[in-house]
């Protein structure tokens, strides 16, 4: 991955500096990720009720000069995503006996990517510039803590597998959003990410069918949204 990521800066470079004699600029970014998610159920379930979190996001960039309105911004960053979730279930017993369990579920996903964001950007005026492209990011670390309670008034109910999360290792999405410079080295960058792709699912067992000895769950498809706010300095 790192190869990849150095193979790309390199040939944006190269390519963006043989039609430009205004100068490549490097800068850092730090800033923080409104991070939620979107949520597809499977058929007759119920959606998710999501909660965005806070995360962190920083990185290095490029600015790479086309002409004196049109720039290649590409940056490397590390961005933190993810979303709080509830979701309520029922677990049928034996459709004999008519027994059922209700269950209220909180869950918290945490996700840590490196991203590459290949941005171009259109600058309106000396202050302003409009931002847009692509994002790829790739997953290193992932942290799922699902939490049950049973609201039920059966006694001796049956106790289920928690819920599980299955990850996806890459996300590749959409950056909407437009900077604004302070001065010549200094600018306030705002951003809206789309992903396009399935991050990952969350399934959970409810019917152990007592009668036909078949497993159903509630499975939840997501995908990655936010909004990014970060300071940028340029050297």
């Amino acid at each position: 991955m790192k190869r990849i990521i150095l193979f790309t800066l390199i040939i944006s470079s190269i390519g963006v500096n043989a039609q430009s004699l205004l100068p490549t600029k490097y800068g850092i970014k730090v800033g923080t990720n409104i991070a939620n998610i979107s949520s597809t159920p499977n058929e007759g379930v119920k959606n998710i009720d999501n909660t965005a979190l806070i995360g962190i996001a920083g990185g290095f960039y490029m600015e790479l000069a086309i002409n004196d309105k049109w720039y290649i911004n590409p940056e490397v960053v590390y961005i933190q995503k993810g979303a709080s979730f509830d979701y309520d279930f029922i677990h049928d017993y034996d459709v004999n006996q008519g027994e059922r369990d209700e269950h209220n579920t909180t869950n918290e996903l945490k996700l840590a990517y490196i991203e590459l964001n290949p941005t171009i950007s259109y600058k309106t005026s000396c202050k302003i510039a409009l931002n847009f492209g692509p994002s790829v990011s790739f997953l290193i670390q992932s942290d799922y803590i699902p939490s049950e309670t049973n609201t039920s008034e059966i006694t001796g109910h049956e106790v289920l597998e928690e819920s599980i999360y299955t990850e996806e290792s890459l996300d590749v999405g959409l950056n909407l959003g437009f900077s604004y410079y302070v001065s010549e080295n200094f600018l306030i960058d705002a951003k809206v990410n789309t992903g396009f792709m399935n991050l990952g699912e969350v399934s959970q067992e409810t019917h152990t069918g007592i009668t036909d000895n078949e497993a159903k769950s509630n499975v939840f498809e997501l995908k990655n949204k936010g909004i990014i706010f970060s300071l940028a300095y340029l050297f």
